[in-house]
């Protein structure tokens, strides 16, 4: 590669990609290249410049241009025309053979070219695709760290919540988190247990499936962002420490945001994309990198006083032949094969590492989740409850958890149905019955401050909604109308219809109206009378 241009543009792909240029390319082979690698190392290492001006590039494109002409090495005549003969003479050898020669322009003007393509392509060679390249470094050379991980919710009405705080320690591939009601769980890739001070147990648990550390994985989002289409969305400051955000565009899925501490290139904060009018935000309030952790953490001793409680320990299985001799089972599977399979007796796990479905075998009604959204699976109800899909198909109960859920059970059930929300269930009623917001809002403060928690089931709220009927001056002991006699029609999330059995009311209609999601209360919007 004897091309001076074609070398620069050669070493400057290489400092992008984080590679070692002079290892590949060799070093300069004269003084003038060497000037222009040397620019474009200083341009690359500078953080994102904000322009003087609108139209800044531009000009400076139009000032380096007329630079490098008044500085050509051809001689200029006096009435600024080049002086032809002189220019013929210099390009001929002894010999009188044409030669050619290769004019490099000054270092200066090359760096102020590689900042106007910079500035014009949107940044890019400094954002966006530098900040992956830095990240995917940055994480593979992360051997441990300790910090505090937020997680807040927000609904689609914009209210904001905080769900959990954990602190976590990793290294490695073992790890530790703390909840905040003290309970610890630990996996140190050969054991993993979980110290439970309110009942002052220790549960020895299968080291597989873990789904519950990838919540936030540093490293799965380091691999998703350099897999995944990605655009600079600007910078940001998260929780004191400057970080450049970026937009991540799975194929076939909603974006979602990674935010980039510029000073360590490594992930601090993750928001999911909207989904069923949920978004949830992880958020490293403390961070500390490559720090050195006790190991006393990941070294596993019951606390004295506790009792040690065995839940079922599992086999890894080589092949789904053996999983079902293990656990008695004919599974379902995906498509996709898992990354491991765990079989316990009448139970089946299948870990894609940041997604596990388990199988079991099917037994009496299948009861959803109170307040859980519902749609439909294999020609029957699907239950839609915070990050889990349920149901059952062909004698077994399956469950898949985690972020590619929707994706691996459509895999299993083919007609699977996820819950529409978008409304139209509560138009039917035949009566409709006001609400007083305030009212509604006040109720809520109240279920979030743990009173009244049976405001979150929509079966409760019905039962209680048509006893009043029955009975307007109050419930006095058991109801008049049974529980029993209601049953969960549809739920799609947002809003509900019951089914009453017997009684003056045939059909309860509810939304949620303060907050649509798991942590809503429910509103008896309107009924259809017998």
């Amino acid at each position: 590669m004897n091309n001076p241009e074609e070398r620069l543009s050669a070493y400057i792909d290489a400092l992008n990609e984080e590679r070692d240029p002079e290892k590949r390319l060799g070093s300069a082979d004269n003084p003038g290249l060497e000037k222009l690698q040397s620019a474009a190392r200083l341009v690359r290492s500078l953080k994102e410049p904000a322009l003087p001006a609108p139209g800044y590039p531009e000009r400076l494109a139009k000032a380096v241009a007329v630079t490098i002409q008044k500085n050509n090495v051809v001689s200029i005549g006096r009435q600024g025309r080049p002086d032809n003969a002189r220019v013929n003479r210099a390009n001929k050898d002894a010999a009188g053979h044409t030669r050619r020669r290769w004019y490099l322009p000054s270092a200066a003007a090359v760096a102020a070219g590689i900042i106007l393509c910079a500035a014009l392509a949107g940044w890019s060679l400094l954002s966006g695709r530098d900040a992956v390249y830095a990240m995917d470094k940055a994480v593979s050379k992360l051997s441990s760290y300790h910090g505090v991980l937020e997680m807040r919710s927000r609904n689609a009405a914009g209210e904001e919540w905080i769900v959990r705080r954990v602190e976590i320690w990793n290294e490695g591939d073992k790890y530790a988190a703390r909840q905040e009601d003290g309970t610890l769980t630990v996996n140190n890739g050969e054991q993993k247990w979980q110290v439970l001070e309110q009942s002052r147990e220790v549960a020895l648990l299968p080291p597989a499936p873990d789904p519950t550390r990838h919540s936030f994985d540093l490293r799965d989002e380091a691999r998703r962002a350099k897999q995944y289409p990605h655009t600079a969305a600007g910078t940001e400051i998260i929780t004191g420490r400057q970080a450049e955000k970026l937009e991540i565009s799975p194929p076939g899925g909603l974006p979602y945001y990674l935010w980039i501490d510029t000073e360590t290139s490594l992930p601090v904060q993750l928001q999911t994309a909207m989904q069923n009018a949920l978004q949830t935000t992880y958020t490293f309030v403390s961070f500390e990198p490559n720090t050195q952790i006790n190991p006393e953490i990941f070294t596993y001793q019951a606390p004295e006083g506790y009792k040690v409680v065995e839940k079922d320990p599992g086999q890894l299985a080589v092949t789904v032949e053996e999983a079902a001799a293990i656990s008695g089972l004919a599974p379902l599977l995906p498509k996709e094969a898992p990354d491991r399979i765990i079989a316990y007796r009448g139970r089946i796990v299948l870990d894609y590492s940041d997604t596990t479905v388990v199988e079991t075998a099917a037994a009496g009604s299948f009861e959803p989740e109170p307040g859980a959204a519902l749609g439909t699976a294999a020609g029957g109800p699907l239950e839609v409850w915070q990050e889990r899909l349920r149901w059952r198909q062909d004698g077994l109960e399956i469950v898949v958890e985690g972020a590619r859920r929707a994706e691996l059970a459509g895999q299993i059930a083919a007609d699977l149905a996820l819950p529409d929300g978008s409304g139209g269930l509560a138009e039917k009623a035949m009566v409709k019955v006001p609400v007083d917001m305030e009212i509604a809002r006040a109720d809520q403060r109240q279920v979030d401050g743990g009173h009244s928690p049976w405001q979150l089931d929509p079966l409760q709220v019905s039962l209680t909604f048509v006893n009043l009927k029955v009975t307007p001056e109050g419930i006095n002991g058991e109801p008049q109308i049974p529980m029993p006699s209601f049953r969960l029609a549809a739920n799609n999330g947002a809003e509900a219809v019951v089914e009453v059995s017997t009684g003056p009311v045939k059909q309860v209609y509810l939304e949620r109206l303060v907050r649509q999601d798991e942590t809503g209360i429910w509103s008896v919007t309107g009924y259809d009378p017998r």
